[in-house]
């Protein structure tokens, strides 16, 4: 019994460490993992993260780039733009797409601007999360070879100053 939940608990650290990265070390210390345990927790929770929707999002981006209407309606009704709004994008009458931004997407386009790359990298575990800034990361700039390295690098430090920052509050 004792080992079931060790092992359910250890997941699910990793779990959450690689798809809401911010949560991952409250988490851990509240179910009593030590500093270098939560550290090591949601660095390699991140990791798995970072590596899945990385090449995940450069799989779909090659494979199936006619989905993009399939994948925009997904983005849509996962940003909360509504039915009526994407059926004015669809009958606008120069074929044109309505931009419709939210308050995510205006953080994302600053970011981008702004920042370019290394604001992404730095802002993607603790802003945007793992798989929407690793996805933006690898859709925008997916000629760079050294991505990975640094949104890895990027995941590392996040989880050392979040550690940190529980262990001391």
């Amino acid at each position: 019994m004792f080992f079931d939940e060790l092992i359910l608990k250890q997941l699910s650290i990793l779990l959450l460490s690689a798809v809401k990265f911010m949560l991952a070390a409250p988490a851990s210390h509240l179910f009593g993992y030590s500093y270098i345990h939560t550290i090591l927790n949601t660095t390699v929770g991140g990791w798995i993260g970072v590596i899945f929707f990385f090449y995940g999002g450069r799989y779909v981006f090659a494979r199936f780039p006619r989905w993009g209407h399939v994948v925009k309606r997904l983005y849509d009704s996962f940003m909360g733009i509504t039915r009526e709004h994407q059926l004015i994008r669809l009958r606008n009458k120069k074929n044109k797409p309505v931009k419709i931004f939210t308050r995510r997407n205006r953080i994302i386009v600053t970011i981008r601007k702004r920042f370019g790359l290394p604001g992404l990298i730095i802002l993607t575990p603790v802003l945007l999360s793992i798989p929407i800034g690793t996805v933006l990361i690898v859709k925008y700039y997916s000629k760079r070879r050294d991505l990975l390295a640094w949104l890895s690098l990027s995941v590392m430090v996040w989880s050392v100053v979040l550690s940190t920052f529980i262990q001391i509050f």
